[in-house]
């Protein structure tokens, strides 16, 4: 029996022996946890890929009136059944199954909110052609290798069928997406336009070459995968078209309402901040970045040298080296955190693809990005998406902000997307033994924990005493202010795209395109994007809480040890937990979190 086999069938018998035996509160929480996580993966085989369950690869779900009205109905009555789990709580209940109970409140919240709040699936009329792309990219990613993991030639074959399967529903799936879509937004239209005139370069490219090269270019398995990517391809096409013969008259309808954002604050991210607040934060964080940058300036003047020259190494090598020179960055990397004790990188923390940026993300995601091993798989590969310059030198010299052009950023990059920043977090989040922490994202941890880190190097000597590494960090900062700034403004409907955009242009050094493509991607994803700046303020606070309480036995290495045990979590519950814990070694902490 495969691995893939074996976990699909090891997550049904849990399931089962929790339903069965759950007694405490901590097993019904893990029960309803469990019953959400599989229950969805079933309904909606795409989330079961993203995921990594495997069995769905080739299934889709078929959009409906009917579908969608079941799905909120489901919602419901997960939240029933919470609600009788929460009652049954008494004195003795713990911190943890309080907080795990918050967790999944907050996530069932969200979850109607998408449906019956915020409606995407009624404003984005791309959204079932890039869903298809998104979740055939991420099948591509995963395709077994024979002879590794206990990997078949037979699950190689199964794989593309699966491909081709998914590929031939996509005109029924997208046809049955396209009728949600019922007031379909501009901005949403213009986006997903984007997105889509990328896919070609990816079935066409990269997917048709590896199906040509492990099935065999005059299989039968070829054909069949080569007219379901046609029918695809065509379907997506189609979407296109549509969207860009009807963009002009839609509306903009991206803005939800101040009061709703405040509510989503609380209630999803748990949150102890409103809109206000994020506001003054991102304000403060914008000076700071400002400030920054004026004082490397009187610092470069004093020197007799040229402010954001790229050095640290120079500009990085184009063409097929640039990979490899990624990989030594993250060795040097790994080497600095271990030497320096900033925190304990595991024994056995995978490694990490480092590939180009498929053109149909680049438009939602210009710089470098990162997808962690999937949460449900046996893999720990994670991959390091990077969109290399047309020209290093010119890169360097507009000091392009979305390109990493020499060491300095692209340390800083990778010690934020890699280690010890996303892949290393998200690597030790999804072997944690509660389930319900295992199963959770917040944006605010994963963010704040990366923003945290970068002027932490900078403080720390990652890149010694050079102003063009201190430059590139204090204009991220401006950055994520700026981002921050931005959204609540946009979401409650105070600022117009427009007014949003040239904020943005003079506030972050991005050209007016890059700033525009910017806001339109914080417009589209509301309450996202402050991550940065709430994150790493929150974890700012719990360390000041945590030197005051520890003392003279207080260190970062313990800190951040401690921070990272449990799981991606928002930070309201962490920090509790995190100085509750304090008596206990961070050996013990991370021990129990399987860290």
């Amino acid at each position: 029996m495969n691995a893939a086999r074996l976990l699909g069938l090891t997550a049904t018998a849990a399931l089962a022996v929790a339903t069965a035996q759950a007694q405490t509160p901590h097993e019904e929480l893990v029960s309803l946890a469990q019953d959400i996580t599989y229950t969805t993966a079933a309904v909606f085989p795409m989330t079961a890929t993203f995921l990594g369950i495997p069995g769905r690869d080739g299934e889709l779900h078929a959009p409906s009136e009917a579908f969608r009205a079941a799905q909120v109905q489901r919602l419901r009555s997960w939240q029933s059944r919470l609600g009788a789990i929460v009652a049954a709580f008494d004195a003795h209940t713990s911190l943890v199954d309080r907080d795990d109970a918050a967790l999944l409140r907050a996530d069932l919240a969200a979850r109607l909110n998408d449906w019956l709040v915020y409606q995407r699936e009624r404003k984005d009329y791309a959204d079932g052609a890039n869903s298809i792309v998104r979740v055939v990219f991420v099948q591509f990613e995963h395709l077994p290798v024979v002879g590794q993991e206990g990997a078949t030639a037979a699950d190689l074959k199964r794989a593309w069928a699966d491909i081709a399967r998914r590929l031939a529903g996509a005109p029924a799936y997208i046809a049955a997406s396209e009728r949600l879509a019922t007031t379909p937004g501009h901005l949403y239209g213009v986006v997903g336009a984007r997105e889509l005139a990328g896919a070609p370069d990816f079935l066409k490219g990269a997917l048709t070459q590896a199906a040509a090269a492990q099935l065999g270019a005059h299989s039968k398995e070829y054909t069949a995968f080569l007219r379901s990517r046609d029918v695809a391809l065509a379907a997506i096409a189609r979407t296109r078209q549509y969207i860009e013969a009807h963009v002009a008259s839609w509306p903009e309808n991206y803005a939800m309402d101040r009061t709703l954002y405040d509510r989503m604050l609380k209630e999803e991210q748990l949150l102890p901040y409103d809109s206000s607040d994020v506001e003054r934060i991102a304000q403060d964080e914008l000076a700071h970045g400002w400030a920054e940058e004026a004082w490397l300036r009187q610092v470069a003047q004093q020197r007799g040298v040229a402010l954001g020259a790229p050095s640290g190494g120079g500009l990085a090598p184009g063409g097929a080296a640039l990979i490899d020179y990624y990989r030594d960055c993250i060795s040097q990397l790994r080497k600095f955190v271990t030497e320096q004790g900033i925190v304990t990188i595991p024994a056995w923390l995978g490694t990490m693809e480092i590939v180009e940026t498929p053109a149909f993300l680049q438009p939602v995601s210009p710089g470098a990005s990162m997808n962690p091993p999937r949460l449900f798989s046996l893999s720990t590969t994670g991959y390091y998406y990077i969109t290399p310059p047309k020209s290093l030198a010119e890169a360097a010299a507009r000091l392009d902000m979305n390109e990493d052009f020499d060491r300095d950023r692209i340390l800083s990059t990778a010690a934020h997307e890699a280690l010890p920043g996303h892949f290393m977090q998200l690597s030790i989040a999804k072997r944690h033994p509660d389930f319900v922490r295992r199963i959770q994202f917040s944006g605010v941890f994963a963010e704040g924990w990366a923003f945290y880190g970068e002027e932490m190097f900078v403080r720390l000597g990652l890149y010694g005493d050079d102003l063009d590494a201190r430059l590139a960090v204090a204009r991220w900062e401006r950055v994520r202010g700026a981002r921050a700034v931005v959204d609540p403004k946009l979401a409650s409907g105070e600022w117009t795209y427009e007014h949003a955009a040239e904020f943005f242009a003079a506030e972050t050094g991005f050209t007016r395109e890059q700033a525009e493509a910017a806001v339109a991607g914080i417009a589209t994803r509301p309450g996202y994007v402050i991550a940065y700046s709430v994150g790493r303020l929150q974890i700012e606070n719990l360390l000041a809480e945590y030197l005051r309480r520890k003392g003279a036995d207080a260190s970062l290495h313990d800190f951040h040890d401690r921070l990272l045990s449990y799981g991606t979590t928002p930070l309201a519950i962490v920090g509790p937990e995190l100085l509750a814990d304090l008596d206990r070694p961070a050996s013990e902490v991370r021990a129990a979190a399987n860290y």
